[in-house]
């Protein structure tokens, strides 16, 4: 029996490490493909530009198009600049006056309009292949399917060697670690690949340009001009620092930056190019430092991020095998449910970065405007707000792994029906997002019912933080790998991957034991909602209740889905930041919360008072949203970018500020009430739902309004307004002082 479970456990941990590695694999690839994509792009585009000009040059002087002699010449190099070139074509007009190759997509064309002295007269489309690229790519990765061979060889041996269950942790960080260099090592490898691809189309450019100065003997004094002909050729591609013609190892002509970083390196021969022409001459040309280095930064902060997320992810799921054994059974469920509810959150927070963006496209397509896809984002925190009761009661009537089992069903549904609806198919999406809302509340109640039931006083702490951790963890993961995943897969790929996750985690629930209700002997759910709505109705008429509900509660909760869920993703896109960029805004906030909350909880018991907590995170929630303002008002994406990421670490400071010692100042405040302590807990956390359901709709509807900057301003006053009130009007010092 011993050598089964050990047997189950090292396929468990091979399977884990499998889709780890290959998911570095996914994503390495994809930053590939993006990153030569660009470099090929911009190739063709030079070599491009560099025919535009020299034909303008000839209809400028009044030559008509149809009568320019030697255009195959002239256009050929195009052709010969890319290998994802696969055609073009040559209009005056509606008629074709050459055309070589054959035509691609047209969402795969490059059109450059040819104009004479007067007007435009005639277009030059080039049809790019997409499949030609991926294709080099895909050559340059299949050697790594042997690497994660020889990585998994490894680890199995490692776990076979010792049987202590330490070694499945060791082991997979090595792994996981080695696969991540090398990925990172081939897409550097790439990346300059791409670089002397393009070097070599914009020396061609150059040469042909010169080619009566190199197949001639010309000396550099007889001819005039070259230099400021470079100088132009170098300004209309600012990613060179440096071009310089040699004929038989004599200077023709050259230009440099002087303000660039590359010439001053240039002899390392790190950035620099040399290509021989016709004639015995030479082209040198160099790049600018600042953008290699800055697109190898990108590379490395990009596989950073995702170390860090998949880190989170894995090492959860490899911790229960590192568990030790002398484990009693309530640390062992506990342990359990960590990596189950973390999936459960990746599974939502994976589509965070797109789905702002997919509602409105969905809006669009059905004639609706933005108040439209705020109610759609909306429909998710309705679902969930309105399970939430009926949760509770049916995890007290049924077996709990039931409850929770169906959440995940009805929440990896949700997701499937996205992956499979058009965005004019607005009712498939209304009712994925209300049945995925549905599905989180079960699945959070029935966590939260399994923690209850399984800690004690001994495992109290690590318990309670469970949900905290989780929730912010997955949150931080999804954010992360979802949007470094959709610039490959797509919005409606990243739908599907959340519902594969969703599938597995289905699975994973059944390792969690079966525990019957207690027959409902909380009453049924009607009267469990006549008690909440009892309770309210008693609550809401306590100011201490109120005050703290309208001026931070429930603000808190519609900053959250409002601004942070719905406004920031949408516009960033609107912006034109990429989907990486996004989601590692969004990381950041996340990442805040969950740093913030940890320290916050000792901080509030040493000040002996919440509302210093409360007020001061009420006044970071508009310090966040102002600097927010600033940011959208700028017009250069890496400053929107770094402003935004400022924001979110100010807004998630404030939440962190605010989500756990609101609860403990409802309850001190209203303690003079005749309720008891859970009572107000868990209605203030049910009228709360409030600002969640309410937020998008509103933060939409000023968005309609007014232009991004006044509407982000004018929710800023409001978090003023209601911090300064707050610090004023609540009487809890007063109270504590007399108690």
């Amino acid at each position: 029996m011993e050598n089964v479970k050990y047997n189950l456990r090292l396929a468990f941990g091979t399977g884990i490490v499998t889709l780890s590695l290959f998911l570095v694999l996914i994503v390495g690839y994809a930053q590939a493909l993006k990153s030569y994509r660009q470099l090929s792009t911009d190739a063709v585009m030079a070599q491009t530009e560099a025919t535009r000009l020299g034909i303008e040059q000839v209809l400028k002087s009044g030559v008509p198009l149809s009568e320019i002699a030697g255009l195959n010449l002239v256009l050929q190099p195009i052709v010969k600049s890319d290998a994802s070139v696969i055609g073009l074509t040559l209009l005056s007009g509606s008629e074709v006056i050459y055309r070589a190759g054959e035509e691609g997509d047209k969402d795969s064309v490059i059109a450059i309009a040819l104009n004479n002295k007067f007007s435009q007269i005639g277009t030059l489309n080039v049809f790019l292949s997409q499949d030609k690229l991926e294709q080099q790519v895909t050559s340059s990765f299949k050697p790594m399917m042997w690497v994660i061979f020889i990585l998994l060889f490894i680890f199995i041996g490692s776990v076979l060697r010792s049987r202590e269950r330490a070694v499945y942790l060791t082991s997979f960080s090595v792994v996981f670690f080695a696969m991540t260099v090398c990925v990172m090592m081939l897409v550097g490898s790439l990346y300059r690949d791409g670089l002397q691809s393009k070097a070599i189309s914009l020396a061609d450019i150059v040469s042909y340009r010169l080619s009566p100065v190199l197949e001639y003997d010309i000396g550099r004094d007889m001819i005039t001009g070259v230099d400021s002909m470079l100088d132009h050729f170098r300004r209309a591609n600012p990613e060179l620092a440096s071009i310089a013609v040699y004929k038989s190892r004599h200077l023709v002509a050259n230009s440099i930056d002087a303000n660039s970083m590359g010439h001053m390196i240039v002899d390392t021969g790190g950035l620099e190019y040399a290509f021989p022409t016709a004639g015995g001459g030479e082209v040198r040309l160099s790049y600018q430092a600042e953008m290699v280095i800055g697109q190898l930064a990108q590379v490395l902060k990009n596989f950073a991020i995702l170390f860090f997320a998949c880190g989170l992810v894995c090492f959860a799921f490899i911790r229960l095998l590192s568990g030790e054994m002398g484990k009693c059974t309530k640390d062992q469920v506990l342990e359990r449910l960590k990596p189950l509810f973390l999936g459960a959150v990746l599974m939502e927070s994976l589509m965070a970065p797109i789905l702002p963006q997919f509602l409105s496209s969905v809006a669009d397509a059905n004639g609706l405007g933005a108040t439209a896809s705020s109610l759609f984002f909306a429909l998710y925190f309705l679902g969930f707000a309105l399970t939430l009761l009926p949760a509770a009661r049916l995890i007290e009537a049924f077996d709990i792994r039931q409850v929770l089992f169906f959440g995940i069903v009805l929440s990896t549904v949700g997701c499937g029906l996205l992956g499979f609806s058009e965005p004019t198919q607005m009712f498939n999406v209304i009712l994925a997002r209300f049945i995925s809302g549905a599905g989180q509340a079960l699945i959070f109640i029935s966590v939260q019912g399994y923690i209850l039931r399984f800690s004690d006083k001994s495992n109290k702490t690590q318990a309670a933080g469970i949900i905290v951790f989780c929730f912010n963890a997955g949150f931080i993961s999804g954010a992360a790998i979802g949007a470094l995943l959709a610039s490959y897969f797509g919005d409606h790929g990243i739908f599907t991957i959340s519902a594969v996750i969703g599938g597995a985690m289905c699975l994973f629930s059944l390792i969690l034991p079966s525990m019957k209700g207690n027959g409902g002997s909380d009453g049924t759910l009607l009267s469990n909602m006549k008690a909440m709505a009892s309770d309210s109705l008693r609550l809401i008429k306590v100011p201490a209740f109120i005050r703290t509900m309208v001026l931070v509660g429930i603000p808190t909760k519609a900053a959250l889905t409002g601004i942070v869920s719905f406004a920031v993703p949408l516009l960033l896109a609107e912006k034109g930041i990429s989907k990486e960029s996004i989601g590692q805004v969004l990381m950041t906030y996340a990442a805040i919360v969950l740093l913030v909350s940890y320290k916050v909880g000792p901080w509030v018991d040493k000040q002996g008072s919440s509302k210093t907590a409360l007020t001061l995170g009420s006044f970071l929630a508009g310090g966040a949203l102002v600097v927010m303002a600033i940011a959208f008002s700028m017009n250069q994406s890496w400053l929107i970018v770094l402003l935004t990421m400022v924001a979110m670490l100010l807004m998630g400071a404030s939440h962190g500020l605010i989500n756990a010692p609101v609860v403990t100042h409802v309850v001190n405040s209203t303690a003079q009430q005749q309720e008891s302590d859970s009572s107000v807990a868990a209605t203030y956390r049910f009228l709360e739902r409030l600002g969640h359901v309410s937020g998008a709709i509103i933060v939409g509807q000023l968005l309609q309004w007014f232009p991004v900057e006044q509407a982000l301003m004018a929710v800023a006053v409001f978090f003023v307004i209601a911090a300064v009130s707050f610090m004023v009007f609540d009487r809890q010092h007063a109270l504590e002082a007399k108690s």
